[in-house]
């Protein structure tokens, strides 16, 4: 019998946490679970699933230099600011 894990793509494996994420935030949403916490959390699944579509789904994980950085700084930048939005109304 075959192994299952050398037969699933990493895509599918990212895909599958990227759903999670999407649904764990809807829940949050669903649940009306706020505060500080919660909203940075969703910021914070937000950040992840951008990094994992730039490094898997755009090609970007094995490249080096500025097209990485532009990504990067794309994601972090408005997150960071959102996030001491958040901080500063709390």
């Amino acid at each position: 019998m075959p192994d299952l894990s050398s037969r699933i793509r990493p895509c599918t494996v990212v895909y599958l946490v990227l759903m999670a994420l999407t649904l764990t935030t809807f829940l949050i949403g669903q649940y009306r679970i706020g505060g500080l916490a919660a909203s940075l959390l969703v910021l914070g699944f937000a950040l992840i699933k951008g990094q994992l579509i730039g490094d898997y789904f755009m090609g970007l994980k094995g490249i080096r230099g500025m097209w990485r950085w532009v990504v990067l700084i794309w994601l972090f930048l408005p997150g960071g600011l959102i996030a001491t939005a958040f901080y500063l109304s709390a």
